[in-house]
């Protein structure tokens, strides 16, 4: 055990143990449990599926999948409201070196990450987005843009609504600030967690507008 340790415990989010020395972020027992869903490697899968006929995705990839009661929701919970940037960080080395495994390596122009309200940003003092996808961005070889895609319109948390109230509410939420930027170009669009796809949707909807420019998605997590 560091000394370090003594004063500020490094504590798995998931089964609340103490880490022991030679453990990062999440003690060996759970990060050998995962729920994985294997979407990375696996075309229509039920993430992918769920956009068809509604908008022109071309790929969907996630790592985890996501269960409200699991103990393993806690880890996005973690990096969501808890500060623990360290731990965003590695989920998102992770996706990168399954989506490189699945052949996803330098297929992109840019990662875009998806953007909080900025009176959210500055509430949270960070966007979980933004740091999955520089992350995942360096695993890849793909550079991250920021600030392209802006929200525009601030929005109270989803987790209550249904699906028709969740697209409702994400209707005209978001801007592309300069559409030549994504003109022509090959883009992964990144948010944490995707449950309805309302955001996403909106998001990709956004980025279609630019002449030319195709649209994938990465996230976290795909909430069953």
């Amino acid at each position: 055990m560091y000394f370090a340790d003594l004063i500020l415990p490094r504590i798995c989010p998931v089964c609340g143990r103490m880490l022991l020395r030679g453990e990062r972020y999440m003690c060996l027992y759970c990060l050998s449990d995962l729920p994985y869903s294997y979407f990375w490697s696996w075309r229509g899968n039920p993430a992918e599926n769920s956009f068809a006929g509604k908008i022109g995705v071309e790929m969907v990839s996630t790592l985890l999948i996501y269960r409200q009661e699991s103990p393993y929701s806690k880890i996005v919970h973690a990096f969501k409201y808890q500060n623990r940037r360290g731990l965003c960080s590695y989920m998102g080395d992770m996706l990168g070196d399954k989506m490189a495994e699945g052949g996803w390596a330098k297929s992109f122009d840019f990662i875009i990450p998806v953007p909080l309200h900025p009176l959210k940003r500055w509430m949270r003092g960070y966007n979980q987005a933004e740091i999955l996808s520089e992350a995942l961005g360096e695993r890849i070889g793909v550079p991250v843009l920021k600030g392209v895609l802006q929200r525009k319109r601030y929005t109270k948390t989803q987790t209550r609504k249904s699906a028709q109230e969740r697209l409702s509410g994400m209707s005209g939420a978001f801007r592309v600030r300069d559409k030549n930027i994504l003109t022509g170009k090959n883009l992964l669009l990144v948010d944490d967690v995707m449950t309805t796809g309302a955001t996403l949707s909106a998001c990709a909807g956004e980025i279609l507008r630019s002449q030319g420019s195709r649209v994938s998605i990465a996230a976290l997590a795909f909430a069953e």
